[in-house]
């Protein structure tokens, strides 16, 4: 509690007042069994996608350029599978990451997780060499670095929040003890510092998949659509030599194997990325963006389709939606 006085202390005045409410809603919810949370968190899913029109009907305009061999009514079930795990990523994972005990060792038995492909990620590792830990923005990325930690000491990339209040406790609660290791976020602004750290052979979280339309962005097609993209995955790689291994997290419910929560988690490493850079950003944008593809395709409900990845103007959600 003591950082949780700190904030209060430097975040007392009025217009935080609405966020503290937030987050003591949050809080409380922190105190209920996880398997509660779980099956609450899916209710209020449902609530959102009846509630938050702007939200959904974005949602549904993504997945109309994602899926157009989909029908509407299938396209309308991912919608609110997706509305249902965006649930569970506030009030159930965001309860546990933020509220939950600060080392991670005591959260082993809270949160069931397998991984696959670790032989990969050992490969990475023997080579000395710093690594890119490459995943993208699914529902479940607050649990993601917790997952990871189980394995390894990394540093999580993010992107700061415009409202202070909100930056600070998005930074807390993406910080826990590893071992003798505490783990900090990185700013995606402090290219220095991701440098630096992978220049020291150490790792990082990065999810480079969203809209980009700064500096340096390159126009990519993603699920067969013009979407600017960030290149600096290439460019991290191409400066500290470090390794880039694909990593994909799944959220799945099986009762019966886990009876405790109903819900476990599967971590996928894939190997390095052979001859990646290649000198040529656009096409290892591209093979990043297929990757990406691949996996949204398994599980299309847990990808963030609530970003406006293809910078679609209201007009030009109408105009998808009016199709169906």
């Amino acid at each position: 509690m003591t950082h949780v006085i700190e904030l209060l202390r430097q975040f007392k005045a009025p217009p935080y007042w609405g966020i503290w409410l937030g987050v003591g809603l949050l809080w409380l919810l922190s105190k209920l069994p996880l398997k509660l949370r779980y099956r609450a968190s899916e209710w209020l899913g449902i609530v959102l996608y009846a509630l938050a029109r702007s939200r959904r009907r974005l949602v549904l305009a993504n997945l109309a350029l994602a899926f157009p061999e989909k029908t509407p009514l299938e396209r309308q079930a991912i919608a609110k599978a997706h509305f249902k795990s965006l649930g569970i990523q506030v009030f159930a994972e965001m309860t546990e990451t933020w509220f939950g005990p600060y080392r991670s060792d005591q959260r082993e038995d809270r949160l069931a997780v397998e991984f696959e492909g670790k032989e990969h990620l050992e490969a990475a590792r023997a080579q000395n060499q710093g690594l890119i830990m490459l995943t993208p923005h699914f529902t479940h990325l607050e649990i993601t670095g917790l997952l990871f930690s189980r394995l390894m000491h990394l540093h999580p990339i993010y992107r700061p929040h415009d409202h202070p209040l909100v930056d600070a406790l998005i930074l807390r609660g993406r910080t826990f003890q590893i071992g003798e290791h505490t783990t900090l976020p990185v700013s995606a602004n402090d290219t220095r510092k991701m440098i630096k750290l992978l220049r020291q052979k150490q790792a990082l979280g990065y999810l480079p998949d969203q809209r980009y339309r700064g500096k340096g962005h390159v126009t990519i097609p993603f699920f067969g659509q013009p979407a600017k993209s960030h290149t600096a995955t290439s460019k991290l790689a191409a400066l500290t030599q470090a390794l880039v291994v694909p990593t994909f997290t799944e959220r799945r419910f099986d009762p019966v194997r886990y009876p405790k929560q109903g819900w476990y988690y599967v971590v996928r490493f894939y190997p390095a990325l052979d001859g990646f850079p290649s000198g040529d950003d656009a096409q290892d944008t591209q093979r990043l963006h297929t990757l990406y593809e691949h996996e949204i395709k398994k599980n299309p409900s847990q990808y963030l389709w609530v970003h406006n990845r293809w910078d679609l103007s209201k007009q030009q959600i109408a105009a998808l939606l009016q199709r169906d």
